[in-house]
């Protein structure tokens, strides 16, 4: 499936909320996983092995630069709360 970048690709629903997954790059979904949908808690537990949510081809790396980096983000949560 196509995608663009900042499009919703999925709702995670929890008991308390649901929640959008937005793209972050425009490209082409070649896998879901569907491990998900029976352990969720996998996203928490393991978001950089096991909790992932799609892999997706890359139609322009140049967006690429426009992604926070890991330092980035971590003090973009950080800040959050």
């Amino acid at each position: 499936k196509a995608v663009t970048k900042g499009a919703e690709a999925a709702v995670i629903e929890s008991v308390k909320a649901a929640s959008e997954v937005y793209v972050p790059i425009t490209g082409e979904i070649l896998e879901v996983n569907e491990s998900l949908n029976d352990n969720p808690s996998q996203i928490n537990q393991d978001a950089q092995g096991n909790g992932w949510f799609m892999k997706i081809r890359i139609h322009d790396e140049a967006e690429l630069g426009s992604l926070m980096s890991a330092d980035e983000y971590a003090s973009f949560v950080e800040s959050l709360g």
